[in-house]
């Protein structure tokens, strides 16, 4: 049991960090401190300057996913085991109790609701942070350029930026034979809807981002240097 507890902590840990990251990239400190030390360190000869984002983006994922199938490997659920622990699980069942249900969303436990409040949370903070660097560092792209125009452009392109993190966890929830979902009780066919609702986020998000471009672009009279 004590093994057990050690592995869930180091996962944990891990996707833990993994979210940090994520929390801190629309920050000043990340694009100001972090960013140049990063590229001095992690400037891979074969990956470039990509070799930031395959190490912080997506080797803690395949980090856990790899330590994941040796978790399972090893401790495998039995039948004494969910026995034995049905009393702890009691509470944990509490919350996955139906507390809202509507028509976009289907029905939604109180986890779920909890977890969607949070992704929503990190959406509000990243597009908080991107908006209020950038207008501290607004670019003219154009010489008869206003400041409002300006200001639109960078909204609408951090609205793409906010369209990366619905694309991190798009396809968590319907990874067939996934490693990763079974550590937390569910399977691909039970998280379809996770993943439905992440498609309509990032669909919505991204066509802000480009209705805002073509706006910018009309108002901004670049209509005819873009076609």
């Amino acid at each position: 049991m004590g093994s057990r507890f050690v592995w869930k902590i180091v996962l944990l840990l891990v996707f833990v960090g993994w979210l940090f990251i994520w929390i801190m990239l629309p920050t000043k400190t990340y694009k100001d401190s972090w960013t140049p030390q990063l590229k001095i360190k992690l400037n891979s000869t074969y990956f470039r300057e990509q070799g930031i984002n395959l190490l912080l983006f997506t080797f803690p994922i395949m980090l856990i996913a790899a330590l994941s199938c040796i978790y399972l490997h090893l401790y495998s659920k039995s039948s004494s085991d969910q026995s034995s622990n049905s009393n702890k699980g009691q509470y944990f069942r509490s919350w996955k109790r139906p507390v809202l249900a509507m028509a976009p969303l289907g029905i939604v436990n109180a986890v779920e609701l909890a977890f969607a409040v949070m992704f929503i949370a990190l959406l509000v903070w990243s597009l908080s942070n991107y908006v209020y660097i950038s207008f501290g560092h607004l670019h003219m792209h154009n010489a008869g350029e206003k400041v409002w125009m300006a200001k639109f452009r960078s909204v609408s392109l951090r609205l793409g930026y906010l369209g990366n993190i619905c694309y991190a966890f798009l396809f968590f929830p319907v990874t067939r034979l996934s490693s990763i979902l079974p550590l937390v009780g569910l399977t691909s066919e039970s998280s379809v809807k996770y993943h439905i609702w992440l498609g309509h986020a990032s669909m919505a998000l991204a066509i802000l981002h480009s209705v805002g471009f073509v706006i910018y672009y009309a108002v901004s009279h670049q209509m005819i240097e873009v076609c």
